[in-house]
């Protein structure tokens, strides 16, 4: 038997949310570039954890990389981005906020 939780990634573009995923599953799922809207849908990354014990489960950690947060505006394409990263916490056990260290 397996225990699993949902960690959903979220921020402004090119905070280092993809880097992030990345570095936690230590090996390149997810795309990283210096270009805001690289990533456009949501991509899953899954860390198992193995249990300390033989009473205690393994444990999966899925990871869920968003695109970047916008502000509300005219194009489609940002507000359909808004709305696949606001869908990811339906379904999060925990959000991560990213934010810029030099803002």
């Amino acid at each position: 038997m397996r225990r699993a939780g949902y960690v959903t990634l979220l921020g402004r573009p090119n905070v280092g949310k993809s880097t992030l995923l990345n570095h936690l599953l230590e090996q390149k799922i997810s795309i990283t570039s210096p270009k805001p809207q690289t990533t456009r849908h949501i991509i899953l990354g899954i860390k198992t954890v193995s249990a300390t014990s033989s009473e205690e489960p393994d444990t999966q950690i899925v990871y869920v990389d968003t695109p970047g947060l916008h502000r509300p505006g005219k194009r489609a394409l940002n507000r359909y981005m808004n709305r696949v990263a606001a869908d990811s916490l339906s379904f999060a056990d925990v959000a991560v906020f990213l934010v810029e260290a030099l803002r």
